[in-house]
C-alpha cells in the first residue's frame, strides 16, 4: 500500500502520532528531499530506508515504488513539509497507483493552504486553490486573470524570489485595490501574517525582503468582468456615485468610500476618484 504520510510545516510538534507510527512500521520511504527528510526522521528518532521521488525522476521512480508496492510492500511517500500531493509530484503517483488498481491511504495532517486560509479574514465558506503561477508569462496572466474575475477566496503559493514580480504582475491585472493576506514562517517563530492590498503589499515588500516560501489569499472579486461588461457606462458611474452618497451618509470617511466602491467594481481607486470627481474639475 502506498502511504501518503503529512509531515510538519515548520513546528515539529505537529506531527501525529499516526504519522510516527506509519513512518516507522513502513518498509521505506519516498521522499522529495531525502537530505531533508533524513534530519526529520533523526529528529523522531527514527531509522528508515530512504529514496528519492521529485519531478526530475517521478517517472523511474514512480514505475520502481509501484513495483515494490504490487509486490506487498508498504511504502511511505513524504514531502519537504505539508501534505505530499498537493500542488507536489506526489500527485503523479496516486495517479499511478489508481491506474494499476493499487490501494492509497492518507495520514493527514498540518497544510499551509488551508492553515494561511484559517489566519486570513475572508470569506472560507467556498474557496479555490491555484497552486504555484505558471513560468510562461503568458500563461501567468491568464492565471492572475482568472483570480481576477474569481468570487471565491483564492489560494496561491510563491517562492521568495519570485514573490515581488508576482505582486506587480497580480497589480497589474487583478487591481491594486483587491485585499490579498500574505502568509509566511507557519507555526514558526516569525510567523508572518500581513493584510493588506496589492498595493500595499507592494509597497511593503520594497521594505522588507521576501524570505521563506510564501502563502497568497485573495479576497474573492465581488462582480465577474462578465458583470462589468453588461453594465453601461453611464449607468456604472450612476450607480458609483449613488453608492458613494450612501456610503458617506452612512459614516464612512472618504477615503474607505472610496476603496469599498473600488472593491466592488474591480477598479482603482483613481478612477473611482475620476468618477466621482473628474466632471467637477471639467
Amino acid at each position: 500500500m502506498l502511504y501518503l504520510v503529512a509531515t510538519p510545516i515548520g513546528n515539529l510538534s505537529d506531527i501525529s502520532k499516526r504519522a510516527i507510527e506509519t513512518l516507522t512500521n513502513c518498509d521505506y520511504i519516498a521522499s522529495e528531499d531525502t537530505r531533508h527528510t533524513l534530519r526529520l526522521l533523526n529528529a523522531l528518532d527514527i531509522k528508515k530506508k530512504l529514496v528519492s521521488y521529485h519531478q526530475h525522476n517521478m517517472e523511474s521512480s514512480g514505475l520502481s515504488i509501484l513495483n515494490d508496492v504490487i509486490a506487498g510492500m508498504n511504502v511511505c511517500l513524504v514531502t519537504d513539509a505539508g501534505c505530499p500531493a498537493i500542488s507536489d509530484p506526489g500527485n503523479e503517483l496516486v495517479k499511478l497507483m489508481y491506474q494499476y488498481n493499487q490501494k492509497v491511504t492518507v495520514i493527514p495532517g498540518a497544510n499551509a493552504a488551508i492553515s494561511a486560509l484559517m489566519i486570513s479574514p475572508f470569506d472560507t465558506s467556498s474557496f479555490c486553490f491555484e497552486g504555484f503561477p505558471p513560468v510562461k508569462s503568458s500563461l501567468k496572466k491568464e492565471f492572475f486573470e482568472k483570480i481576477r474575475d474569481e468570487s471565491r477566496t483564492c489560494i496561491i503559493y510563491e517562492a521568495p524570489h519570485k514573490l515581488v514580480k508576482t505582486i506587480n504582475l497580480a497589480k497589474q491585472i487583478v487591481g491594486g485595490e483587491r485585499r490579498i493576506s500574505l502568509v509566511k514562517e507557519i507555526t514558526k517563530i516569525y510567523e508572518t501574517v500581513v493584510v493588506d492590498s496589492l498595493d500595499g503589499i507592494s509597497k511593503y515588500l520594497e521594505q522588507n525582503e521576501p524570505k521563506g516560501e510564501y502563502v497568497i489569499i485573495f479576497e474573492g472579486s465581488s462582480k465577474t468582468v462578465q458583470e462589468h461588461e453588461n453594465i453601461e457606462p453611464d449607468n456604472r458611474e450612476q450607480d458609483i456615485l449613488s453608492l458613494y452618497e450612501e456610503l458617506i451618509k452612512n459614516g464612512f470617511p472618504r477615503k474607505d468610500a472610496m476603496r469599498k466602491i473600488a472593491v466592488k467594481y474591480n477598479i482603482s481607486r483613481n478612477e473611482v476618484y475620476s468618477v466621482l470627481f473628474g466632471r467637477s474639475r471639467g
